[in-house]
């Protein structure tokens, strides 16, 4: 085996690992959420709804959790690293928090961890490309808010 067909075998490796690495923050992150089914440990109220005036298309927002399903991601694309990034040999997990629709796209991103050095836009243009299955309440499909983890490790 040549030089040129270990560096794509590593490359493989390299972007399979990446991919698990993700799906498992993905699981961690929704499987957090439905562990604290969104709610205030000090607070008596049920959390329905994400927010009382957060909705999408007049249609509330929801939390994961108290009967409320998890989206679950169907289509994923890899962030590319930022050259920036790479030259410092920077690496790090960033958190964004986003809506998935009732039809299961990515909507409203916001960055709730930051990581510089231009990943954090790498991060979001990958996840605006997502798609989900989305969430559902008593069978039909939701709007519901979630925070994805996206982690940059150089290999």
């Amino acid at each position: 085996m040549g030089l040129g067909a270990v560096e794509v075998k590593m490359k493989s490796t390299q972007k399979l690992l990446t991919t698990l690495l993700l799906l498992l923050m993905v699981s961690s992150s929704t499987a957090f959420a439905q562990s604290n089914n969104g709610t205030d440990p000090g607070s008596d109220k049920p959390p329905a709804a994400a927010s009382e005036s957060r909705t999408i298309d007049g249609q509330p927002v929801y939390k994961p959790g108290h009967g409320v399903t998890p989206p679950r991601v169907t289509y994923r694309v890899d962030p590319e690293y930022s050259k920036e990034a790479r030259k410092a040999k920077y690496q790090g997990t960033c958190v964004l928090e986003l809506i998935v629709d009732a039809d299961g796209k990515p909507r409203d991103l916001k960055m709730v961890r930051s990581l510089g050095k231009g990943l954090d836009e790498k991060a979001m243009e990958a996840v605006e490309k997502w798609k989900f299955d989305p969430a559902t309440k008593d069978g039909q499909p939701v709007a519901v808010l979630i925070n994805v983890e996206v982690m940059f490790r150089l290999y």
